[in-house]
């Protein structure tokens, strides 16, 4: 231990090099169980922020019940991604002047299996590179042979007991990539717009009642004009006709709730086919229901002829031209518009045929566990937000109209009826069943919703719907670690769907972490310049490749010299090279019950001189003999390290065990430094009672090995090399 400093860089790379060799990350026979399953990564993912406080969590878990007699497994694996998947390879493809349709579906697929095979597993070796401790022998795919057959197996039987059903209705519907989204890839963005009030005439009359719109191309599709029943302005109206500009259709005047009095005129068109309001409002009124876009965002055979084709903000240009004195105002406003966050377009509400499943069925057992505690939320308060989104839950769009996925196991006999069943074989024989005959079948081109087959992650990847030793061994697991942000379209999911196909919960805890947000307390995005790569933090990036990669996305957006400039001032000189055990334990002691967490350089720069303390603490006890193996209080300063160090352990343990990862850290921080180098080191250099300083060490190195793994296990290697602190 000849260095003055503790070098992360000559390290990391042997220790865990070391640890993949022994197999220290497989499951070790013992009677208490502990299993975690890892939120899956898109296959096309890169590690930032969320996924380094995530799994760095998950590891302080597995390693600390793992130190404590348990047998331990932690799950990992990757989701195949639909969307971002087949963008990415479509758009590489591309690049070689390759289209996907002129080489086919088959072909295409194979293309994707191509590019995951070859890229998709960097962001599972950027995990190791944070010490994550997952047995990855089991490492796992969404798209997988055996996860794909339990994904079938759960569509059928949910088909077969009427919980899946195909229906039309209005979709979050992405117009560059021609496929239904959900609605966490919509990205709500507030921009500035325009309120548009423009007066419809009054059947027979020469009066108007005015309504106001942000989307003047959707009164293509008006079906009638609501105002609330309480509006004492358009009593008189209720009932009455209008004449719909442009088209000149008739539309009814309707007494409705949904209008608000103190919004706009009063006054609210009411299009089905392109809101989710108004599809309620045509529901409830039994209007028409009229679309007027095709699948690409152009206006279709349904509108007047002269605008078919034409772009939706292309036919709003048109349609503002030419109301002419009907429209009466203009106004400016700041309103939110949904974009999808993959092709950056506006999303258009959408009427199209889809697959659903029931929700409101399968939610039924899912909130029961939460209520009777089998599940617990970890802060509680995330259980309202569960319950928030399960009490108003809707049915779920499952399908998409993508070819990377699952592919919906349904085929089509000549009148259209539905055949689902695990192959096109099965299906031949319940048509010929139904039809008495051999019939030609066309199978559905739709692929299933990414989070279908995620929502089986907790028991698939344990080899469900076979009977086997990991099933029963780990099943359920013990504590689900997540972001807020995918309480209902994941955690939820798992719970419906666990409690479906096996009887039990998923998981007992569900530990909610927080937002990471930068110093400012801004949330990190590309247009801001403010993301930070965990692992340029490890390693350290100079301000020129910083730079690049900050910028290189960002030209056409014309954002990049403000974000050079801020990146400048903030970084002068680069990011600092930190080692990954000073950042794990600053996301531990920044691992807060709060919604936000404003990630401070400062903290991190304070937990690199902490592992230099105990790189030069491990050197100073290093230049004395080991004289014993146990420790054995003789002074008193022997017997108030020892009573410390038992506080300090139980303390450790109440906080893990409710999730204060930040008490923890904090707990093994001041006595580190605090107690046993400030204070019991100094002792024994005055006493020259120095005996008990290596048994000590060791207890305080199983101590923090969940915490700093690498400069323990390092520490531990050099002085005692008695094997890894795993064993």
């Amino acid at each position: 231990m000849s260095s003055e400093k503790y070098i992360h860089t000559k390290v990391e790379n042997k220790i865990y090099s070391y640890w993949e060799k022994k197999q220290l990350f497989k499951p070790k026979k013992n009677k208490k169980k502990y299993s975690i399953v890892i939120p899956p990564p898109n296959v096309t993912g890169s590690l930032h922020m969320g996924h380094a406080l995530n799994n760095t969590i998950q590891d302080l878990l597995i390693r600390y019940h793992r130190m404590n007699n348990y047998e331990t497994l932690w799950q990992p694996g990757t989701d195949h991604a639909g969307i971002a998947t087949q963008a990415l390879v479509e758009k590489k493809l591309e690049s070689q002047n390759i289209n996907k349709k002129s080489i086919g579906r088959d072909k295409f697929v194979k293309k994707v299996w191509e590019w995951k095979n070859e890229y998709g597993g960097i962001i599972i070796n950027q995990l190791k590179k944070l010490g994550c401790s997952c047995d990855w022998s089991r490492n796992a795919f969404t798209m997988d042979k055996n996860l794909s057959s339990s994904v079938i197996k759960v569509f059928i039987d949910l088909y077969n007991k009427g919980l899946i059903y195909k229906s039309k209705k209005l979709v979050n519907w992405d117009t560059v990539l021609k496929t239904a989204i959900s609605d966490l890839e919509v990205d709500q963005r507030e921009v500035n717009s325009k309120l548009y009030y423009i007066n419809y005439q009054i059947e027979n009359s020469s009066n108007f009642i005015t309504i106001a719109t942000t989307r003047p191309e959707t009164m293509l599709g008006d079906t009638a004009v609501a105002v609330n029943p309480k509006d004492d302005r358009y009593q008189s109206l209720v009932g009455k006709n209008v004449i719909l500009p442009i088209t000149n259709r008739k539309i009814k005047i309707i007494a409705d709730d949904y209008a608000d009095p103190e919004q706009g005129s009063g006054a609210v068109k009411i299009t089905p086919a392109h809101d989710f309001n108004d599809y309620d409002v045509g529901k409830r009124n039994k209007l028409e229901i009229i679309n007027i876009f095709t699948e690409d965002g152009k206006i279709n055979n349904n509108a007047p002829s002269e605008y078919v084709g034409l772009d939706r903000f292309e036919a709003r240009k048109k349609i503002l031209n030419e109301l002419g004195d009907k429209l009466i105002k203009e106004e400016k406003i700041k309103n939110k518009v949904p974009y999808g966050d993959r092709s950056n377009s506006v999303i258009e509400p959408y009427l199209t045929e889809q697959w659903f499943a029931d929700a409101k069925k399968l939610s039924i057992k899912a909130k029961k566990i939460v209520k009777n505690k089998k599940t617990s939320f970890f802060p509680k308060n995330w259980s309202k937000t569960y319950f928030q989104w399960m009490n108003n839950i809707e049915p779920w769009c499952i399908s998409r109209q993508l070819w990377w996925g699952h592919q919906i196991p349904a085929w089509y006999g000549p009148d259209k009826k539905i055949f689902v069943a695990n192959n096109l074989n099965e299906a031949k024989k319940l048509a010929k069943k139904k039809y008495k005959k051999d019939v030609e079948l066309v199978r559905d081109e739709d692929v299933l919703d990414t989070w279908f087959s995620s929502g089986l992650w907790a028991f698939a990847t344990l080899g469900w719907p076979k009977k086997n030793e990991y099933l029963k061994k780990f099943y359920p697991t013990s504590v689900l670690v997540t972001g807020f942000d995918i309480i209902f379209f994941w955690v939820a999911r798992m719970m419906m769907m666990s409690l479906e196909f096996t009887g039990k919960i998923p998981f007992k805890n569900v530990y909610v972490t927080g937002l990471i947000r930068d110093e400012n307390g801004q949330k990190m995005s590309k247009s801001k310049g403010n993301i930070i790569d965990p692992l340029d933090l490890i390693y350290g990036i100079e301000l020129e490749d910083l730079l690049k990669k900050r910028t290189s996305n960002l030209m056409q957006e014309g954002l990049a010299e403000k974000i050079e400039r801020k990146t400048r001032k903030q970084f002068p000189n680069g990011i600092e090279s930190y080692g990954t055990d000073a950042v794990r334990m600053t996301f531990f002691s920044l691992a807060t019950h709060t919604r936000d967490i404003s990630f401070e350089l400062g903290r991190l720069k304070g937990y690199r001189n902490f592992c230099n303390k105990i790189w030069n603490a491990a050197r100073f006890i290093n230049n004395y003999p080991k004289e014993q193996d146990k420790f054995e209080a003789k002074t008193d300063a022997d017997k108030w390290i020892e009573k410390e160090f038992n506080d300090v352990s139980k303390q450790i343990t109440k906080n893990v065990e409710e999730y204060r990862l930040d008490f923890a850290m904090n707990e093994v921080y001041e006595f580190f430094w605090g107690k046993f180098c400030d204070k019991y080191i100094e002792d024994c250099k005055i006493s020259g009672e120095t005996a008990n300083l290596h048994p000590m060490l060791k207890k305080i190195l199983i101590l923090m090995h969940p915490f700093a793994p690498f400069i323990t296990e390092e520490v531990n290697e050099l002085i005692f090399d008695d094997g890894s602190l795993l064993k």
